[in-house]
């Protein structure tokens, strides 16, 4: 490790080279103008790959923007691990309330601050730089490596599982690494063996044939679509944020005693986020801790509603139509499909009287587990915390990332999040950013696990 760390010393004025350039390039998935931009990005992902020394470097095409397979299997009788991460970012405007530009990245205080710092290309350069420095050190790695970095992560990872079908030999492993998560210490990572996943649906309630006079021959008799979506969205959740729809907690998984002891050791200051967040109070299910309810408990949020007048001054209606958009965020155990059928039960059972109804489905990802007795879990976290010299906290995530899931139940390996963000990061907000010391201790902590996984090969556990 001796060598490693001088390495990275020497090397410490252009770590963050590729990372900056990196992103400079503004790729937004969820933007069709950003489409050159997606493919710009691909490509310099995919000339650094063959730059540092992995092989086979390509496309793998599911119909969407590409995923860049790269690999090195030349470790004899040692694991492969296959490193997913992914090369889109969510959009930025300068004008949202950026400090500096988001897309001309720089580096104030020793921290890197630009769209992507931290979700997903910090944390991707992360892992790449590991390789780097482990191929100049040693001409050679410590273990197989196999990466898939997609460019779809932040559009629900559309066409992965048309790539992992397509190529599953190509992408078999031991296990799966990821970084594209956070952690609750700001100085430390946190290791996710549990992330929830995700379903969501569009609710559309049709009334009249057009807005209606809301006196006239109408006030009073025809039904108003806003208050049959409401009356729809009060029978899912009562006022105590319990889910209230037969039958969605049934396959809910229970924490273990070992489990909740572990949470209940977790320090988190809620006073302290409730003044971060701007609330008084918080609300949820009674008789569960706050991380239970972020982590391990499902969810049912309004996204956004839609439905009458919105302009200036009133506009006295019965309008024609209203709309919802809604996601539930599920855990381990339940399935996507198995609550699309229940929730569309439940909507045509309480379906008010005069309007019609129509649901469209949008997005499902099932959520992710593994033991966190797992030996790979456990080598991680001996890795990590010999690095950042504290505990690294194991951690459930409130979360989804559709493909770990895909990866992990597609090719049945287990995988291991090492996460580097932090709340303070701010992910999917203005000024996001990244620790530059945090970003060369994760290099390091990285190395230190190829290599003990490279020394001590763990058998692995279903």
């Amino acid at each position: 490790m001796e060598q490693i760390k001088s390495f990275l010393l020497k090397n410490k004025s252009t770590l963050l080279d590729e990372l900056i350039e990196c992103i400079q390039i503004p790729s937004i998935s969820t933007v069709r103008s950003s489409k050159k931009d997606m493919y710009r990005c691909a490509d310099y992902i995919k000339a650094y790959l063959s730059q540092i020394g992995l092989e086979n470097v390509q496309y793998l095409d599911g119909g969407g923007y590409p995923a860049i397979y790269a690999d090195w299997i030349h470790a004899k009788n040692k694991p492969t691990v296959l490193i997913y991460g992914h090369y889109d970012v969510q959009p930025a405007e300068s004008l949202d309330g950026w400090i500096s530009d988001p897309f001309l990245p720089e580096i104030r205080d020793d921290y890197v601050y630009g769209r992507g710092a931290t979700d997903n290309k910090g944390q991707l350069f992360m892992q790449l730089k590991a390789i780097e420095t482990l191929f100049q050190i040693h001409e050679c790695l410590p273990v197989n490596v196999k990466l898939i970095i997609e460019g779809e992560e932040e559009i629900g990872s559309l066409t992965m599982t048309e790539i992992i079908e397509k190529h599953k030999d190509r992408l078999s492993a031991d296990l799966l690494v990821v970084s594209d998560t956070g952690s609750l210490q700001k100085d430390a990572p946190a290791i996710c063996y549990g992330l929830r996943g995700i379903i969501g649906f569009e609710l559309s309630v049709q009334g009249p044939n057009r807005d209606l006079h809301s006196g006239s021959i109408y006030g009073g008799v025809v039904q108003n679509p806003i208050y049959a979506l409401v009356h729809l969205l009060n029978s899912m959740k009562n006022e105590l944020g319990v889910i209230s729809i037969p039958g969605f907690y049934d396959d809910v998984q229970l924490l273990t005693d070992l489990e909740k002891e572990s949470l209940n050791a977790i320090s988190l200051s809620e006073e302290k986020l409730k003044e971060d967040i701007g609330v008084k109070q918080f609300f949820g299910e009674e008789g569960y801790s706050f991380l239970e309810r972020v982590w391990v408990r499902p969810t049912l949020e309004v996204n956004g509603i839609e439905g009458g007048y919105q302009g200036e001054g009133m506009k006295s209606i019965i309008p024609e139509k209203a709309k919802v958009k809604v996601t539930c965020r599920i855990v381990p155990n339940q399935k996507g499909e198995v609550l699309q059928s229940i929730i569309e039960k439940h909507i045509t059972k309480n379906i008010p009287a005069g309007v019609k109804v129509e649901v469209e489905w949008n997005k499902c990802s099932n959520p992710f587990y593994i033991q966190p007795e797992h030996p790979y879990l456990l080598k991680a976290l001996n890795s990590l915390q010999s690095v950042f010299d504290k505990p690294v906290q194991l951690i459930r995530g409130g979360g989804t990332i559709a493909a770990v899931e895909m990866l992990n139940q597609s090719l049945n390996m287990p995988a291991v999040l090492i996460g580097f963000g932090h709340s303070s990061s701010n992910v999917h907000s203005v000024n996001e950013n990244m620790s530059v010391e945090k970003f060369e201790k994760a290099i390091l902590a990285l190395c230190n696990y190829y290599l003990s996984l490279g020394s001590d090969h763990v058998e692995e556990e279903s």
